[in-house]
C-alpha cells in the first residue's frame, strides 16, 4: 500500500508537465493548421487589406474574430455548434468559403481549434472598426431642410390689389411666374363650411349662417375666426391630427392587443393642448420630458404635476410588440425613435437602425444615439399575454403630496411584505425538514400521463384497480400534478376519493370534504370532524400554499389557494356550473401546476388500517396543448408533529396574507397616467443588423450629427436635453415641419408634400420661401399655432373658391401653385361627428375613460386577443381607438393605423361606403332624430329647408323643397306595412339619409 503516494504524484507530475506544454503546442496547431487557411481562404475579404470588408467581420486578428461582424461574434470558444464560423465552414447557413467548401480535415481542424478554446496568438493587432458611411457633413447641411431658417425677402408681385396677407404674396409671386390667375373668392356660405369644419370638425349651425350672413362688416370673417379657435371643439378636432401622427391608440398592440386604461388621459392633454395655444415648443417639451419638469419644482401644485407626468403619454402609447413585450422591448424603443424622427423632425430616423441610412444624413451612431434617451427611461408596463398585469403607471401626485398621504400605507405594505417574505422563509424550512423525513421512504402507488382534452382514472398500471394501502396514522398519500410541455393544462380536474376497508369504513373525497369551503384552511378538515386532513403545496419547494383568494377574476364561488399567480388549487363551490376561462362543473376541484414545477394535494390518514383508492384526473380545459402527467405517492412515517409547527407558520402566514390584501383593498386611490418616468441613464450599444443580441460599440447620447451632434447627457435620461435641443430656433426642421402639419391641414397638401418626409427622398417643397416665412414668423410670434391658424385663414388663398379659370386647371391640374382651394373629403371623424351634430344628437361633454374589463380578469392571447367596440354620441376623437382590430366606422371610412404615424390620411371610395349610409344603424338612428325635430316645424318647406341648412349649411333650393314634399308623399304611400302614424317619420328620415349620402355633405369645398 505505500507505493500509493508515489503512484499519485507521478501522476500530478504528469498533467502538470502536460498543462506547461499546452500553450506551446496550442500555438504551434494555431501556426500549422488554422492561420494558413485563414490567409489564403479568408483575408480577402475579411482583413484590413480586403477591398470590401464583408458583413463587417475581420479575421486576420484575435480582436477581429472576438468582436466579431455584423452577424455577432464569428466563434465561441470550446462551443464548436455555436460558432458562426463553423457554421459557415460546414455550409449550413451560410457559405464561407463561398467559392468552394473546405476540405472535411480542414474543417475538423478548426473544430478542433475552437474546442481547445480558440487559441490565437496573434497580438496587438486591434479590432476592425464598424464599416461606416462617409459623410460630408458639410455638404449635406447644405440640403434645403438642414439649412437654418431664414426669412425670406418680401416678394414683388404685379397684382397688388390680390394678395390680403403677406402669405398671398409668396403664393402670387409663383403663379405669376406661372402665367397662372387665382382663383375668385369663394362665396359666404362656402367659406363658413369650410372654416367651421377645419378648425372644429363640425358643420356650422343654422344660427351661426345666419349670423354670418347678417354681418356685413370687413372683419365678418375674422370674429367667425376667434369664435372657432375659442370653442373646445377645435382641440378635439386639432388634437385628432395630431394623435394621428404620434400613433395613438387605447390598446397596446402586442400579439395580445391588451387595453390601455389610463392612455386616454394624454389624449384629453393633447385636446386642452390646442384649446390652450400652449406654445408648441413647451408642447413639445412636457412631451418628451413632462416629468423631469414637474420632478425640478419642489412647490409644484398637484393639477401642474399631474399634467406635466401626463403630457408623457406621447412616449408612453409606444407601440409594444410580440407575445413578451419585455423581451421584445427594444421594439418599443425603436418604434419611439422612429416617431419621434417623423412627427417632430420630419426625418426616417429609424431607417438607420440596421445600418447607416441610405439616402439621408443619419449614420447609426445618431439612431443609438437618440436610442440611449429612451433606453435609459422606463417606460409603463401595460400587460400581456405572458405577464398580465399593468405596472409602472405614473402617479399622478407630487412628492409631498406622496409622502403626506401615500407614503405611511406603502410603509406599512412595506413592512408587512418583509415579514410575509421571513415567515415563507420559516416555511420553506419546515418543508424541507419533512422532505427529509420521507427522503427514500416514498413508494409510488400509481402514475400516469394524458394529452390535451383527455382524462385517466387513478388506477393501478394498465387500468386495474389498485391494492389497497396499509396505512398508519400520520402517515401521507400524496398526489403530484406536474406540468407537461410548455405548461400542462391550467384546469386539471381532481376527483379523489379514499375509502377505509374495514373498521368504521369511512369515506374521504376531496371535493365533498373541501369544495365547499376551500379556503376554511390549508390544512383543510375532511367532513368527518379531523382537522388538518387535507394540505395543498407548491411541489417545487414543498410550502403549503397560503394565498387564499375568493371570488377568482370577481366570479362568485370561484375560490383558490395560490402562491402568486401559480401553481394553485382551486375549486367551484357552488351547485351550479361556472362560466370562467372554460366550464368549471359544480362542486369540483382542480389544479393548476406552475410552468416549471408540480402542485400537490396531500392527504394524512387519521387511521390504522387500509384503504382503497379511487377518482381521476382530467384536463377541464382543452387546447392547451400539452396535457397533464401525475403521480401518486405512499410517504411512510408519522409526520404530525411536523405538520403541527407548519401548521403554526401556514396559518399566520394566510392571517398575514389576508390582513394584507385588506391593506391593499383599502389603499388610498392614486390616480395614475400611461406616461414614463425616468430610469437608470446610460450609453447604448449599437445593435449589429439591428440585432439586441449582437453588439457593437458603446454610442454615447447625443443629437443628430448633421443638426449640431450636441451631446445629450448630463444628469438622467437626456430626455430635457433632448427637448431643448428640438425646440431651439436653431434647429431648422421642428418649425417648418409643424407649420407645414397646419397649411397641410387647411389646403389639403402640404408646401412639402411628405409631411414625415422632410428629407433627401422626400419631396422639395413647392414654396420654400413662404414655408421659411411661416416658420421664422411661428418662432418669432412664440410658437402660437393659433396665430399660424389666423394668418393662413385671413389670406386670400385660403378664401378662394374651389374652381379656377379653364386654363388654370388645365395649366396646373394638381393645383401644385395653389391658384384655387383644393376641395376634400371629410375625414371619418368629420363624417361620423357631422351626422351627430345635424341629428341633434351630438354629446359636447369631453370623453374620460373607456369601460375596458377589469384588469385582474384580463387573460387575452394571441388566439383571442381583446377586442371590443365601445358606442357613445361624444366626438369621435373619444371613441376607443384599438390598434389590432380597428373600430368598424374608422377603418371603412379611411381613419388613421393606430400602429404607426399617420402624416396623411387616405381617401378611398367603396360601395361598402354608400351602402353604409343606407343600412347602418347609426345612420338610421340619426336620420330619425332629425326627422323627428323636422316634423315639429309648420311645412314641408320649413323642414325641407331647415334640413338643408343642417347638413349641407346651405338653403334648400325650390327645386329641392318640392323634390323632398313629393318624396315623402311617395314613401310614405309605399310603407304599407308601417302604421299610418308612423309613416310620415319613416319618410323623412329616408329623406335624410339621401341627404347624408350626398357628395355635398361628404365634400368641402
Amino acid at each position: 500500500m505505500q507505493p500509493a503516494p508515489l503512484v499519485f504524484g507521478v501522476v500530478l507530475a504528469a498533467a502538470a508537465c502536460s498543462a506547461a506544454d499546452e500553450p506551446a503546442l496550442d500555438a504551434e496547431f494555431f501556426e500549422a493548421k488554422i492561420r494558413p487557411v485563414l490567409v489564403d481562404k479568408c483575408y480577402k475579404c475579411h482583413s484590413a487589406d480586403a477591398k470590401e470588408l464583408k458583413g463587417g467581420l475581420r479575421l486576420d486578428s484575435r480582436a477581429g474574430w472576438q468582436k466579431g461582424g455584423d452577424s455577432g461574434p464569428a466563434i465561441v470558444p470550446k462551443n464548436v455548434d455555436d460558432s458562426l464560423l463553423i457554421q459557415a465552414l460546414r455550409y449550413e447557413d451560410l457559405k464561407m468559403p463561398p467559392d468552394a467548401k473546405l476540405g472535411k480535415q480542414v474543417v475538423a481542424d478548426f473544430e478542433e481549434w475552437i474546442r481547445r478554446g480558440a487559441p490565437d496568438p496573434r497580438q496587438g493587432e486591434s479590432p476592425p472598426p464598424r464599416p461606416k458611411r462617409l459623410i460630408d457633413w458639410n455638404a449635406a447641411r447644405q440640403f434645403w431642410s438642414f439649412r437654418p431658417v431664414q426669412r425670406p425677402p418680401r416678394p414683388t408681385v404685379r397684382d397688388v390689389a390680390w394678395p390680403k396677407t403677406i402669405v398671398d404674396e409668396f403664393i402670387l409671386a409663383r403663379l405669376e411666374d406661372k402665367g397662372l390667375h387665382p382663383a375668385d373668392p369663394a362665396n359666404r356660405l362656402v367659406l363658413l363650411r369650410r372654416a367651421t369644419f377645419d378648425l372644429t370638425g363640425l358643420p356650422p349651425a343654422p344660427e351661426e349662417i345666419a349670423a354670418f350672413l347678417q354681418d356685413d362688416s370687413r372683419e365678418a370673417f375674422a370674429k367667425v375666426v376667434e369664435r372657432l379657435l375659442a370653442s373646445p371643439h377645435y382641440g378635439a378636432h386639432w388634437g385628432r391630427h395630431w394623435l394621428d401622427i404620434v400613433r395613438y391608440a387605447d390598446t397596446a398592440g402586442e400579439t395580445a392587443d391588451f387595453p390601455v386604461p389610463d392612455a386616454w388621459r394624454y389624449r384629453n392633454y393633447v385636446i386642452d393642448a390646442f384649446n390652450a395655444d400652449k406654445p408648441y415648443d413647451q408642447f413639445l417639451t412636457e412631451q418628451l420630458a413632462g416629468d423631469i419638469l414637474a420632478a425640478q419644482d419642489p412647490s409644484i401644485s398637484t393639477a401642474c404635476y399631474s399634467e406635466l407626468t401626463t403630457a408623457t403619454g406621447y412616449l408612453a402609447v409606444a407601440r409594444r410588440f410580440g407575445f413578451d413585450v419585455e423581451k421584445d422591448h427594444f421594439l418599443t424603443i425603436d418604434d419611439t425613435v422612429d416617431t419621434l424622427g417623423k412627427s417632430v423632425l420630419g426625418l426616417a430616423v429609424g431607417c438607420a437602425r440596421c445600418h447607416d441610412h441610405k439616402y439621408d444624413p443619419i449614420p447609426a451612431d445618431d439612431y443609438y444615439g437618440l436610442y440611449g434617451v429612451f433606453e435609459s427611461t422606463r417606460y409603463p408596463f401595460p400587460g400581456c399575454e405572458k405577464t398580465k398585469a399593468p405596472r409602472d403607471l405614473a402617479a399622478l401626485v407630487p412628492p409631498a403630496e406622496w409622502n403626506r398621504t401615500i407614503k405611511p400605507h406603502e410603509d406599512k405594505l412595506a413592512a408587512m411584505n418583509a415579514a410575509i417574505k421571513k415567515l415563507s422563509e420559516t416555511q420553506v424550512q419546515s418543508a424541507e425538514k419533512i422532505r427529509q423525513l420521507f427522503a427514500g421512504s416514498a413508494r409510488v402507488v400509481a402514475r400516469g400521463e394524458f394529452d390535451d382534452g383527455k382524462s385517466q382514472a387513478i388506477a393501478a398500471e394498465g387500468g386495474g384497480v389498485l391494492e389497497p394501502v396499509d396505512l398508519k396514522p400520520g402517515e401521507t398519500l400524496a398526489l403530484w400534478l406536474f406540468p407537461r410541455g410548455n405548461h400542462g393544462a391550467d384546469s386539471t380536474l381532481v376527483e379523489w376519493e379514499i375509502a377505509e376497508t374495514g373498521g368504521e369504513l369511512r369515506r374521504w373525497s376531496l371535493a365533498a370534504d373541501v369544495a365547499p369551503d376551500l379556503l376554511a384552511g390549508n390544512p383543510h378538515g375532511d367532513s368527518l370532524g379531523n382537522s388538518g386532513v387535507w394540505r395543498f403545496r407548491d411541489g417545487r419547494d414543498g410550502v403549503l400554499l397560503a394565498q387564499g383568494v375568493r371570488q377568482v377574476d370577481g366570479t362568485p364561488g370561484l375560490d383558490a389557494w395560490r402562491k402568486g399567480d401559480t401553481p394553485s388549487v382551486f375549486a367551484n363551490s357552488t351547485d351550479q356550473p361556472i362560466t370562467a376561462w372554460t366550464t368549471l362543473p359544480p362542486k369540483s376541484v382542480f389544479a393548476h401546476p406552475a410552468p416549471d414545477g408540480p402542485v400537490v394535494i396531500t392527504w394524512t390518514s387519521p387511521f390504522d388500517g387500509a384503504a382503497a383508492i379511487s377518482g381521476r384526473v382530467a384536463d377541464a380545459h382543452p387546447g392547451g396543448p400539452d396535457g397533464v402527467a401525475w403521480r401518486l405517492d405512499h410517504l411512510p412515517g408519522d409526520a404530525r408533529p411536523q405538520f403541527i409547527a407548519e401548521t403554526l407558520a401556514a396559518s399566520e402566514l394566510a392571517a398575514l396574507e389576508r390582513e394584507r390584501g385588506e391593506l391593499v383593498k383599502n389603499r388610498p386611490l392614486v390616480p395614475v397616467a400611461y406616461a414614463v418616468t425616468e430610469g437608470a441613464a446610460h450609453n447604448s450599444k449599437i445593435h449589429l443588423r439591428g440585432d439586441p443580441q449582437s453588439l457593437g460599440e458603446e454610442v454615447p447620447r447625443h443629437a443628430l450629427q448633421v443638426l449640431g451632434g450636441e451631446p445629450l447627457t448630463g444628469s438622467g435620461s437626456g430626455r430635457l436635453p433632448l427637448a431643448r435641443w428640438l425646440t431651439s430656433r436653431d434647429n431648422p426642421l421642428t418649425a417648418r415641419v409643424l407649420v407645414n402639419r397646419l397649411w397641410q391641414h387647411h389646403f389639403g397638401v402640404g408646401l412639402v408634400a411628405t409631411p414625415n418626409d422632410f428629407g433627401t427622398r422626400g419631396a422639395a417643397p413647392t414654396h420654400p420661401e413662404l414655408l421659411d416665412e411661416l416658420a421664422a414668423r411661428f418662432m418669432a410670434e412664440g410658437w402660437s399655432i393659433k396665430a399660424m391658424h389666423r394668418l393662413i385663414m385671413a389670406s386670400a388663398a385660403y378664401q378662394a373658391a374651389s374652381v379656377g379659370a379653364a386654363e388654370c386647371i388645365a395649366a396646373d391640374p394638381d393645383n401644385q401653385w395653389l391658384g384655387r382651394f383644393r376641395r376634400r373629403r371629410l375625414t371619418a371623424e368629420e363624417i361620423r361627428d357631422a351626422i351627430l351634430a345635424a341629428s341633434g344628437d351630438l354629446d359636447e361633454t369631453p370623453g374620460g375613460a373607456h369601460p375596458f374589463p377589469d384588469a385582474k380578469g384580463w387573460g387575452f392571447t394571441q388566439h383571442a386577443p381583446f377586442a371590443a367596440v365601445y358606442e357613445h354620441n361624444r366626438r369621435s376623437v373619444y371613441l376607443m381607438v384599438q390598434r389590432i382590430k380597428r373600430h368598424p366606422f374608422l377603418t371603412l371610412f379611411d381613419g388613421a393605423d393606430a400602429s404607426a404615424s399617420t402624416p396623411v390620411r387616405d381617401t378611398t371610395t367603396a360601395p361598402t361606403q354608400a351602402l353604409y349610409f343606407l343600412n347602418d344603424s347609426f345612420v338610421h338612428a340619426r336620420s330619425a332624430s332629425l326627422a323627428g325635430r323636422l316634423q315639429k316645424l309648420p311645412d314641408d318647406r320649413a323642414r325641407a329647408e331647415d334640413a338643408c341648412l343642417r347638413v349641407w349649411s346651405r338653403p334648400a333650393a325650390a327645386a329641392e323643397v318640392a323634390f323632398a314634399s313629393q318624396f315623402v308623399a311617395d314613401y310614405a304611400a309605399a310603407l304599407a306595412d308601417v302604421p299610418p302614424a308612423e309613416r310620415t317619420l319613416a319618410a323623412w328620415s329616408a329623406w335624410v339619409r339621401i341627404l347624408f349620402s350626398a357628395n355635398e355633405f361628404l365634400y368641402v369645398d
